[in-house]
């Protein structure tokens, strides 16, 4: 009997673009809720000694929404008086406090037709800087003046900071932000990549993240703390990739003189202060954090886990050999944690295959109820990772009897530059070949069945699902694909403008026409997918992976005899939002692997 109903699975209420107001008495935080017309967001600020405490910062003009543990919308002055605020309608606003309730709106003059990230606000209390479009660097003079362009880059730009000029993420094509970026004004590092600049609070120390040891870790340069740049050097990754804006992973404390920092541990999660004096480390918690944010003695996150859905979290740093955690909020529906359903929540085990010299690592969610098949599941990107966050996704399928394999084919983040950059060259073949060696290996060690095995994936992860079934087709009974890249051709005929010029170095090929892409797409090999059922979901608005590359599939593996069903989502993109069509893809997808087995 299942016991995960699908109303938990949809979107609900939300946490995002968490910040701990100068002070240390309250944390703000962006809270969407679904409404008929989608999203509604708020600016709230809750109060750390009492949570039950709550005050509304901002409604009208609603502020945007960062995106999962990411923020990039608000920042407070440095007294704690005013925080300013990216708006869905109105650009940038600054709101002003008075005896901790909000008193004035006003719109600062920044474009209102353009798309603004990322507010930082210099140490000075003066101005205030803001990316505009993921192209341009602006600052403004609050109260007493027009923006003006500090930069427009060539490439790209991204998360502001607040320095005497300004600064931010750039970098430029062919490359990605985890290829090779840089802090502006400062020239690019050949190879080695940039993320997350910031200042501390006070404006005297400043860091940010680079690779430039293979492994993402942060770097504070040399200031009047420790005269000497510092580099915390662990066998871990401090941050991911820079996918959007706004991602914080590590900050300085109030003075400068200590780091929060986290640590990718296999797909797991900690978070750490490293003391800059005494070079001492102090574990601070177990779990995935983000928007970790540092003010006084009160340190903050989002926080989440396969066992923990969603939760602010503040920790009181007075003693750092006894660092307490409190719940600030839990937007997440009551029911998760009922007994019932609690039970169902699956912490995964980490395992690793030897595939010809290269180590793949997995994770294993097993199903608490009786075995009724495997699911192995593979991210998009293909440079992205599935951290162990809380996924009701995942846990949807384990209740019902299904364990669910992780992969983390050669590309995905989180386990070094070198193991990233494996991929390069090898796209369409090394990711499925590593997914075969996995597949096996579950199969073989854990005891399930081919027959009793589906595999999943969406965009770049439907590719590499559709060529590991053409790999061996009797590895499994049948797939599930949600706007999967299946002709390499098409896709670097795209206009996309942030990943398009990415695929020569990724796939290896010169051209749209190299003989290569061919080779590589799914397409070649319709006549040995065609063994399998497969069932695949695309938005008709979808302009990153186009609705024609699962069209001209279904076309090629009916042609060649195979069950194929393509489900179009009407008025999706890259990713489904509607509540109906999420309800369609669950009990199609159920439908199917009924039908299936």
């Amino acid at each position: 009997m299942p016991h995960i109903p699908l109303s938990l699975c949809l979107s609900g209420r939300d946490v995002t673009d968490v910040r701990v107001r100068p002070g240390g008495e309250w944390v703000s935080g962006v809270l969407s809720e679904p409404g008929l017309e989608g999203a509604i967001n708020r600016l709230q600020m809750w109060n750390v000694a009492d949570p039950e405490v709550v005050v509304d910062l901002l409604l009208e003009p609603a502020p945007v929404n960062g995106r999962g543990l990411s923020g990039g919308v608000h920042v407070w002055d440095h007294d704690g008086n005013r925080i300013f605020v990216v708006t869905k309608s109105e650009g940038v606003v600054e709101v002003t406090l008075e005896d901790d309730a909000p008193t004035r709106v006003k719109r600062l003059p920044f474009d209102t037709s353009r798309s603004w990230s990322t507010p930082a606000f210099d140490y000075m209390n003066r101005s205030l800087f803001v990316i505009a479009d993921w192209r341009e660097l602006w600052g403004c003079k609050v109260g007493s003046g027009d923006p003006w362009l500090v930069h427009a880059s060539e490439g790209f730009a991204m998360d502001a900071a607040a320095g005497a000029d300004g600064m931010c993420l750039e970098w430029q094509r062919p490359h990605m932000p985890w290829t090779e970026s840089t802090i502006y004004p400062e020239p690019s590092t050949p190879n080695v990549s940039v993320q997350q600049p910031r200042f501390s609070p006070d404006g005297t120390s400043f860091g940010y993240i680079d690779d430039m040891r293979g492994i993402a870790n942060v770097r504070i340069l040399a200031d009047s703390v420790v005269d000497h740049d510092v580099v915390i050097e662990d066998d871990c990754e401090h941050g991911g990739p820079t996918w959007g804006p706004g991602q914080r992973t590590w900050c300085f404390n109030s003075d400068g003189t200590r780091v929060a920092y986290t640590r990718n541990e296999n797909g797991f999660g900690s978070l750490w202060v490293y003391d800059r004096v005494t070079t001492e480390r102090a574990f601070v918690g177990r779990g995935i954090h983000g928007c970790v944010s540092w003010e006084d003695n009160t340190l903050s996150a989002l926080r989440s886990g396969a066992r923990t859905p969603q939760q602010v979290v503040v920790y009181d740093t007075t003693d750092v050999s006894n660092i307490q955690r409190t719940i600030l909020v839990r937007p997440a529906d009551e029911l998760w944690f009922t007994p019932e359903i609690d039970a169902e929540l699956v912490e995964p085990s980490v395992h690793s295959v030897d595939n010809n010299g290269v180590t793949v690592p997995y994770r294993l969610y097993r199903s608490v109820h009786p075995p009724f098949g495997l699911i192995v599941w593979v991210h998009g990107g293909p440079t992205d990772q599935w951290q162990v966050t809380f996924r009701p996704r995942l846990t949807y399928w384990l209740s019902r009897g299904w364990s669910i394999a992780v992969v983390d084919h050669r590309g995905t983040t989180g386990h070094s530059r070198d193991f990233t950059e494996a991929l390069e060259g090898q796209w369409g073949s090394a990711d499925s070949i590593d997914t075969h060696a996995v597949l096996q290996h579950v199969q073989r060690v854990f005891g399930y069945r081919p027959e009793r095995t589906v595999l999943m994936g969406g965009s770049a992860g439907g590719l590499t699902v559709l060529n590991t079934i053409a790999i061996d087709p009797d590895l499994c009974a049948g797939a599930v694909l949600s706007y999967p890249v299946v002709d390499l051709g098409e896709l670097m005929r795209g206009d996309d403008p942030f990943e398009t010029h990415y695929m020569p170095r990724l796939i290896g090929a010169s051209s749209p026409d190299d003989p290569l892409l061919h080779a590589r797409s799914p397409l070649k090999w319709a006549h040995r997918i065609a063994k399998v059922p497969v069932l695949i979901f695309h938005g008709d608005q979808d302009h990153l992976v186009p609705l024609i590359h699962s069209e001209r599939l279904r076309n090629v593996v009916g042609a060649a005899g195979g069950s194929i069903r393509l489900e179009v989502m009407p008025g999706e993109g890259h990713g489904f939002r509607d509540p109906l069509n999420v309800i369609r893809e669950y009990s199609f997808t159920e439908e199917f692997l009924n039908t299936l087995l």
